[in-house]
């Protein structure tokens, strides 16, 4: 580019850049930066992670979903008359089951637990094809009748078949050869196995067993279990249960069986508080029957001691059915505390802790009724818990100090009850006593007979009312109906539920773009150095960005000459231009420096030394990084004879340069050999007279100096340069440096100084953001 044209390419360069305005985002940059210019990263995620979801996809067996509907049938009580309290009490299917209750019931573990035991569920029979199992039920060619394993650790064996009648059972390096039907005994425990006549038995066909514990089954369905209302807000009794399955059959037999045990349950509830009923009315008979037998005694011993051959009555049958009265109404609440000390008599017996209470709402007062229901549950829960566990268990623990607590609430209820009734007898006994006195005029025999007469009648009519309650309970006992009816039995789906292929796709597609994105934004995020301009911007807003160098691949110095038509080599010219235009009366001599090594402020000091001439100025670059002298990598020359040799007086100015033998109008002058603090031996006149020499004789004097970051040696050139370039490398100049860079530009320590970015990877025919060449005001 010839210096005529510069003002061309700043008019195109500003054009380009007015698209973007400062601060705003290159969403374009961003995503070269970190997608485009890492798509193999992505393309290597990509491909690993698709591999991955495939393997897994196919390793998967498909699941089906088995769905049913469930009908709870609420048990409607059969009450009498509103004091018919041994009637509610003998009815103890009158509570209503609530279809919340019945879900957890039905999703319980203890329930699937059994299920999974009485289908034999813990034993799996599988196929392998490539990477896949697939699971097999009822048509698998073989059944492992029984087995008692030694070891629980490696449970999978592998059985082929050899014949009709053997096969070879191994697991591992171990393998054995046995015959169907024969119990056996390995390493790894007893075994049979024989074959299922529902399916053919392929000769040299390998078949796969595992045994595996069938609470993890039990759980796994439990968790696969879904239980809901048709529909809640109605209230609706029907249940819709659903569940997952590789093998369809086995679900339906699972969600069946599940029902099965529900209802037995049930059942066996009822049946155990009925039972518990026969029992306590069969106890009350017994001892009404006893003193039945002794009032008939009683009254015809009295006849014929007093020659009474039959009743009669006087004019007194006014107050004796006042009498009467009484006597039925103390006969009611004598039923009631003798039912409450039978209830307190089998709570205090510590014979038997598995005894259930009768559930009677007009037995009990509120507060008692209340501790009833509960107190059944627990006793239930506890014999379930202590057929599944030890007695030591600490839910089993957790159970008895719940019934204990129970127990001793309902005693307290009880007696506050009994206390109560007996108040009330107390003073019936009181009206009874009145009206008996108004009878005593009644003559003896006649009054005694009636007496008697009376208990026994008593005794008669409550152990007739007794006979017809526990007939009544023995009908309730045979009827004891299913609780829950299947009707509409399990059916699978069509097609497969799962596993979820664009789930897991969608997964490996996150996987291979979204955590390399992820791990590139936080790798550029933490590592601390200079990115891009808006870094720069950010830390140092005060001062423009001159030019920006594009990266170079490889270590090797080299400089970009006229026929290199690469972009690096344009943008050193676009950086000459750009100091002619804007500096081209204040440009004599150009200082280049940086915050530290290693961030290419010599690669930039040579080409663009090359740069202007190119432009036909005669150009000489200074190595004055004294301690670290570089610029002979560039030139071919005696890396000996250089400014080391001027300052110690050696050698002239004249036989320091030397020549570049590409260009006769650019020179060089390298830092000679080393010596040893030759910055404390440079003089001033030797400074002024160097440069005034070189300055008179170059038009452009480009000065190598040392980092200024680090050595003051860029300091002392201030007062004999024109124009500093400070240097900053994208992704390698820290942003900590360039704090301290910022404090040396608010101190006007360098001369009139513009930001270099070099470094940036380009993006096409641009790079990762749009960096303007902002102009100097």
């Amino acid at each position: 580019m010839r210096d005529l044209d510069y003002p061309k390419a700043i008019l195109l360069n500003s054009s380009v850049n007015t698209s973007t305005s400062e601060g705003s985002i290159d969403y374009w940059g961003m995503f070269y930066r970190y997608i485009l210019s890492k798509w193999y990263v992505y393309l290597l995620c990509g491909s690993f992670f698709t591999a991955l979801a495939y393997l897994y996809y196919k390793k998967q067996q498909p699941v089906y979903a088995i769905t049913s509907k469930l009908l709870i049938r609420e048990r409607q009580p059969e009450y009498g008359s509103a004091e018919d309290f041994l009637n509610r009490s003998i009815n103890v299917s009158s509570t209503s089951e609530k279809p919340t209750n019945e879900i957890e019931i039905l999703s319980s573990f203890s329930l699937m637990n059994a299920v999974v035991d009485e289908l034999k569920l813990g034993t799996r029979y599988y196929w392998k094809r490539r990477f896949s199992e697939h699971d097999a039920y009822q048509t698998f060619p073989i059944e492992v009748d029984s087995f008692r394993l030694n070891v629980i650790e490696n449970t999978s064996f592998t059985i082929k078949g050899v014949d009709g009648d053997s096969f070879v059972f191994s697991q591992g390096t171990f393998a054995g050869t046995y015959h169907y039907g024969q119990l056996f005994t390995n390493q790894f425990g007893k075994f049979r196995i024989q074959k299922n006549p529902k399916a053919q038995l392929m000769a040299g066909a390998t078949m796969h067993v595992d045994f595996v514990d069938p609470i993890v089954v039990a759980r796994n369905y439990q968790k696969n279990l879904a239980i809901e209302l048709s529909d809640e807000k109605n209230k609706s009794s029907v249940l819709i249960l659903t569940l997952r399955d590789e093998v369809p059959q086995r679900g339906k037999d699972v969600m069946t069986r599940l029902v099965e045990k529900f209802n037995q349950l049930k059942s066996r509830a009822n049946t155990e508080m009925t039972l518990k009923t026969l029992d306590l009315i069969d106890g009350r008979l017994a001892n009404i029957g006893s003193e039945l037998s002794s009032a008939e005694s009683t009254v015809e011993s009295y006849k014929l001691r007093n020659n009474i051959i039959s009743e009669t009555t006087t004019d007194v049958d006014i107050t004796m059915k006042n009498v009467s009265d009484l006597t039925n109404d103390q006969r009611s609440i004598e039923t009631h505390m003798r039912m409450l000390q039978a209830v307190k008599a089998d709570l205090l017996d510590t014979s038997d802790q598995k005894k259930l209470l009768p559930i009677n709402p007009s037995l009990y007062d509120g507060k008692v009724a209340d501790l009833i229901q509960p107190y059944n549950s627990a006793i239930m829960e506890r014999e379930r818990l202590t057929m599944k566990g030890l007695p030591s268990n600490p839910v089993v623990q957790s159970n008895f100090q719940k019934l204990k607590s129970l127990r001793s609430s309902i005693i307290m209820g009880l007696d506050r009850m009994n206390e109560e009734l007996n108040f009330k007898w107390n003073k019936l006994q009181d009206q009874y006593d009145q009206s008996n006195a108004r009878l005593r005029s009644v003559p003896i025999k006649e009054r005694g007979l009636s007496d008697k007469v009376r208990i026994q009648s008593i005794k008669e009519d409550l152990y007739v009312y007794l006979l017809q309650k526990r007939e009544e309970t023995a009908l309730g006992l045979v009827s004891n109906y299913a609780n829950a009816i299947l009707f509409e039995p399990p059916y699978s789906s069509l097609q497969p539920v799962g596993p979820g292929k664009n789930k897991i796709f969608l997964s490996a597609a996150f996987g291979g773009f979204g955590l390399p994105f992820l791990f590139l934004f936080l790798l550029e995020f933490f590592r601390g150095s200079v990115q891009t301009e808006k870094d720069i911007k950010q830390i140092i807003p005060e001062k423009n960005i001159l030019g920006v160098i594009n990266h170079k691949k490889g270590g090797k110095p080299q400089l970009m000459l006229s026929g290199d038509q690469n972009l690096i080599a344009e943008r050193f010219r676009s950086l000459r231009t750009s100091l002619q235009f804007h500096y081209r009366e204040h440009s004599k001599c150009i200082l280049i420096t940086s915050s530290t090594s290693a961030e290419g402020k010599t690669f930039v000091a040579a080409n663009l030394a090359t740069s202007f001439a190119l432009a036909k100025k005669s150009t000489i670059i200074l190595d004055f990084d004294l301690r670290k002298p570089s610029i002979n990598k560039y030139f071919k020359g005696n890396a000996e004879i250089g400014l080391s040799s001027f300052f110690s007086g050696d050698l002239s100015i004249d036989q320091i340069i030397q020549g570049s033998s590409d260009l006769s109008n650019l020179h060089y002058i390298s830092g000679g050999y080393y010596i040893p603090n030759l910055v404390e031996m440079i003089t001033e006149n030797q400074m002024v007279t160097l440069f005034s020499y070189l300055k008179t004789k170059y038009d452009i004097v480009i000065v190598d100096s040392s980092p200024i970051g680090m050595i003051s040696d860029a300091i002392l050139l201030n007062k004999y340069v024109d124009k500093s370039l400070f240097v900053v490398r994208s992704g390698y100049s820290k942003k900590a440096m360039m704090e301290k860079a910022r404090d040396i530009f608010d101190q006007n320590i360098l001369v009139n100084p513009s930001i270099i970015f070099n470094g940036v990877k380009k993006q096409n025919d641009s790079y990762g953001y749009n960096y303007k060449q902002y102009s100097q005001a």
